[in-house]
């Protein structure tokens, strides 16, 4: 069945979400996150996007951006995932698909509903009981409310937006229901796919083999399993490893 043409915005403005392949980790520390986030700028920079709020979490990401032409939306994506997939990959001596397909976004069309995504996406964090959005720090908000933070998100807009510094703070701090894009609730997948997905990011012909691995390579393995996002019982069913040593890691 054919895929839905992508929505295009009569502002030029959008909500985007990039989300982990099979719901598996993007970023395993705070490295990555930085790696992340200073791509968004570089490429932003690149192709004259705005950037208006973003928010890293473990497997996914959202961007509020502007000034954003449809066809330019998809490079961009496309240039901020081939860096990071590389980057990844080199590090942990992966292999294969780190995003999930096709990224999904969204037209923002009117004020309100730019002031409705600005606060969805800074609140994620708190939302899924991680940190309060206000010190999380893998989000846009101390450098829309601090302007002695030197940052490259476009703050005038926003500001502008809202009429000021002070209401735009009180409407982000409010804690009413969100009717925006969502990243989708995670299906489990069966033993069979998860094991020849772990095939495929840690480059192993059979899963099983992890075993036999010299200690040096085995242990960055077990580092990129012990994140993948699925869990313990699970990986340790597909490996055949102890839950024990991969809690070690």
């Amino acid at each position: 069945m054919p895929r839905k043409p992508r929505k295009e915005s009569s502002t030029q403005i959008y909500h985007v979400i990039v989300r982990g392949n099979n719901r598996q980790l993007l970023f395993l520390n705070d490295e990555d996150k930085m790696f992340f986030t200073n791509r968004i700028f570089k490429y932003s920079e690149q192709l004259n996007i705005s950037i208006y709020s973003y928010c890293i979490m473990g497997n996914h990401v959202h961007i509020l951006l502007g000034r954003t032409p449809k066809i330019i939306l998809s490079l961009f994506v496309q240039k901020l995932a081939n860096s990071y997939v590389f980057y990844f990959n080199r590090k942990y001596e992966c292999s294969g698909h780190l995003f999930q397909g096709r990224f999904k976004s969204e037209p923002v069309e009117s004020d309100e509903y730019f002031k409705t995504v600005l606060r969805y996406i800074l609140q994620n964090p708190q939302k899924a009981n991680i940190d309060s959005f206000v010190n999380y720090k893998w989000n846009s908000y101390c450098q829309l409310v601090n302007t002695d933070i030197a940052s490259k998100i476009d703050r005038t807009f926003v500001y502008e937006l809202f009429e000021g510094i002070s209401p735009m703070k009180k409407y982000l701090k409010l804690n009413e229901k969100h009717h925006c894009m969502e990243y989708e609730t995670r299906i489990l997948p069966s033993d069979e796919k998860v094991s020849q997905i772990l095939s495929n990011l840690l480059k192993i012909d059979n899963i099983h083999m992890i075993k036999s691995l010299p200690p040096d390579q085995l242990s960055k393995k077990l580092i990129v399993l012990r994140h993948s996002n699925f869990s313990l019982a699970q990986i340790s069913r597909v490996t055949g490893l102890s839950i024990k040593i991969l809690k070690g890691y």
